[in-house]
């Protein structure tokens, strides 16, 4: 072997030890299960995690069982809960509210309008059953609570409409301003340290114009700011979606993807900046200010991609983007936005890519919630199509990443390849990771886990791929079940993998036996570099 070669070779096996240690799988948490069971729903808790599910006392029988769990960071766990059920309930919302966990269901027989909710304190990990008779029974799209009031929304008479539940008053109110014929909402989300609620809606008005306002209530259903974006300085152009930062000192931020008027195709990103005032300022950002967004493709392909975009741009044509183009989380500190874009192909009829992220089921309200694999969360899925026989509708083409700071200046843009992966839902695509400087970007793809690295706006590694590792050295997989592997990012640099496995080990006496599990595994991500 020359000199050369051996060098190569020892270079090759550092870097590839390097990528191992990248991944470490720290903790593991399992809970006995039947291949048959559903899977757990997983959420992240302010003391760790929490998992819960419905459970038949039997692979063939009804389910007539809540499951749940509570676990710490390093997931120490007692054995699961379980409630029996006498009457019949259907899962159909949660959320989390600091140390309470609230399940809603429906109660009763198809023909009811009863529903209960269950509530959770993670810390005693005590059960109270809440029964909800007087609230509407409209075709539910979301479900918060934050301060002892549960907001209802959803589609009533198809028009939008908003309850609020108080649980200690039990007291309802239905929140004005919404019940409009062509409105429809694109976000709700909670500001439990204000205690108010967000609701970015659309509506159209009488020349077919879009106007996309942004309305702040208070828990008592009492509008507190209204912010009206019907000013986009080009009358050709309208808000496609976006997505709502978190207020700080009132001031917010909306971003997501834009388009002209009655065209299907997309024509890149806005920021739209509000100030304590309620006023605001638009920025939009198309094609051509992205120059890594068509790195997917082949080189060559890639070049003439962007000749073709040149010359466009130089006849002053406008350069569309033909695939959709969804933005999925936003992260704000410091001053700045990262912005986390999903680009897909969409062959599915039932896919309505405009006016309203509810409505085609893509939309991922909360970082702690949605896109767990062939088991979805009920508020997202139509009713229509539960349990239907699917195949891949989707190919998502790239995970594009854009770091803007306040004023909406471009620090930095790149996009991962995601290899035209077939998806048989639009859920977001992946997890994330970002401190400021570096950006982690993990999915799960088939059984393995695939990781990407983004450091100051360079690749540095993408898709790497690892395979799901076991604690214990001295115990085997025997199998994983595909369908049922969970990844959400968890806290600071850790995520959590969920699933079913058999697993194989050596009993007391000698002999190889198995289990099957349910298993909860934390994860850890490291610096390449």
């Amino acid at each position: 072997m020359s000199k050369q070669t051996l060098l190569t070779t020892v270079l090759y096996l550092f870097l590839l030890g390097i990528a191992v240690g990248q991944v470490q799988f720290t903790q593991r948490f399992e809970v006995e299960s039947h291949w048959a069971d559903d899977d757990f729903y997983v959420l992240p808790t302010e003391r760790g995690v929490v998992g819960f599910r419905m459970k038949a006392e039997n692979s063939f029988g009804r389910k007539d069982r809540f499951q749940y769990f509570t676990a710490d960071f390093q997931l120490n766990a007692e054995k699961p809960l379980e409630r029996e059920l006498d009457d019949f309930y259907e899962l159909v919302g949660f959320d989390l509210d600091r140390d309470l966990l609230y399940v809603l269901f429906d109660k009763g027989s198809q023909y009811d309008d009863e529903k209960a909710i269950f509530e959770i304190d993670i810390e005693s990990r005590k059960l109270k059953e809440l029964e909800l008779a007087s609230i509407l029974e409209m075709e539910l799209q979301d479900f918060l609570v934050f301060n002892k009031k549960a907001v209802f929304m959803g589609k009533y008479d198809y028009r939008p409409v908003i309850q609020i539940f108080d649980i200690e008053t039990e007291e309802v109110v239905t929140v004005p301003g919404l019940f409009e014929k062509d409105a429809k909402i694109l976000q709700m989300r909670k500001d439990p340290e204000l205690n108010v609620f967000d609701v970015v809606m659309t509506r159209r008005d009488a020349f077919k114009n879009k106007i996309v306002s942004i309305l702040t209530y208070d828990t008592d259903g009492n509008k507190l700011r209204e912010v009206k974006i019907d000013d986009l300085g080009d009358p050709s152009m309208e808000i496609v979606e976006g997505l709502l930062t978190s207020s700080n000192n009132y001031k917010q931020a909306l971003i997501g993807p834009y388009g002209l008027k009655k065209k299907e195709a997309y024509q890149g990103l806005y920021f739209t900046k509000i100030n304590e005032f309620g006023e605001y300022t638009n920025r939009f950002y198309d094609i051509t200010d992205f120059e890594n967004f068509y790195n997917y493709l082949p080189e060559k392909a890639r070049e003439k991609k962007w000749k073709r975009i040149e010359r466009r741009a130089e006849k002053g044509k406008n350069n569309p983007i033909r695939n959709v183009v969804v933005t999925r989380e936003i992260q704000s500190s410091n001053g700045l936005y990262l912005v986390y874009n999903d680009h897909f192909i969409s062959t599915s009829s039932r896919y309505a890519p405009r006016d309203g992220m509810y409505v085609s089921n893509f939309y991922r309200l909360n970082p702690m919630m949605g896109g767990y694999g062939g088991l979805y969360n009920p508020l997202w899925l139509d009713p229509r199509f539960r349990g239907a026989q699917t195949v891949d509708q989707y190919k998502f083409l790239s995970a594009q990443f854009i770091l803007l700071n306040a004023e909406g200046d471009i620090l930095w843009e790149n996009a991962i390849d995601l290899d035209n992966s077939g998806k048989n839902d639009p859920m977001k695509y992946g997890e994330l990771v970002f401190d400021g400087s570096n950006l982690f970007y993990m999915f799960l793809k088939e059984k393995e886990l695939m990781l990407s690295q983004i450091k100051e706006g360079d690749i540095v590694m993408e898709n790497e791929p690892f395979e799901i590792e076991l604690v214990n050295e001295n115990e085997r997989i025997s199998e994983t079940r595909e369908n049922s592997l969970q990844l959400i990012w968890w806290y600071d640099n850790y995520y959590l993998l969920s699933g079913k496995q058999r697993i194989r080990y050596q009993g007391e006496d000698g002999r190889e036996k198995s289990r099957e599990v349910n298993f909860f595994t934390k994860i850890k991500v490291d610096d390449f570099i």
